[in-house]
């Protein structure tokens, strides 16, 4: 009893572990981005981000895998901030909105959403985007766990809509 009582407070503490995820995009200097990931401290993932790299361009169709994992994430807390310019202002007042009720609508899904976007008017495109992304190491796992079960009934869904040819 002891040695599984050990075993289950370590697995809490581990499932408690704050991780920390950032990321840059820029213009400066052609399209770069940066990303970083640090548990318990933000800064040493703000300073891995801000080691940008060239954006290589890779063409995939339809949402990934990733974008269903990030869909089960609860309790989240997300930040995003920067500056923004289209080179148009209708554009860039457009795409500061989406950006915005982007917000609104991840609100209702993760913990806290953030966004504090300016919008720069001027006639040069500028894009300067900074995000972060604080949840714990259990808030991962379950969201792994839960996309996995719905590929499996998605799976199953797809087997069994297949007519029988007897």
């Amino acid at each position: 009893p002891i040695l599984l009582t050990a075993i289950l407070e370590a697995l809490f503490y581990l499932l408690s572990i704050p991780l920390c995820a950032a990321f840059t995009l820029t213009t400066a200097g052609g399209v770069r981005y940066g990303m970083g990931v640090s548990a318990f401290n933000l800064r040493p993932a703000l300073r891995r981000a801000r080691a940008y790299r060239p954006i290589k361009r890779r063409h995939r169709g339809g949402a990934g895998p990733e974008w269903r994992l990030i869909r089960q994430l609860r309790g989240a807390h997300i930040r995003l901030h920067g500056r923004l310019g289209l080179g148009d202002a209708a554009a860039t007042a457009l795409a500061c909105g989406a950006l915005r009720g982007l917000a609104a609508a991840l609100g209702s899904h993760a913990g806290r959403v953030e966004v504090d976007v300016t919008p720069v008017f001027a006639g040069d495109v500028c894009l300067e985007l900074t995000g972060m992304i604080r949840l714990r190491a259990g808030q991962i796992m379950t969201a792994i766990v839960k996309n996995q079960i719905d590929n499996i009934h998605r799976r199953i869904a797809r087997w069994t809509s297949i007519p029988l040819k007897a």
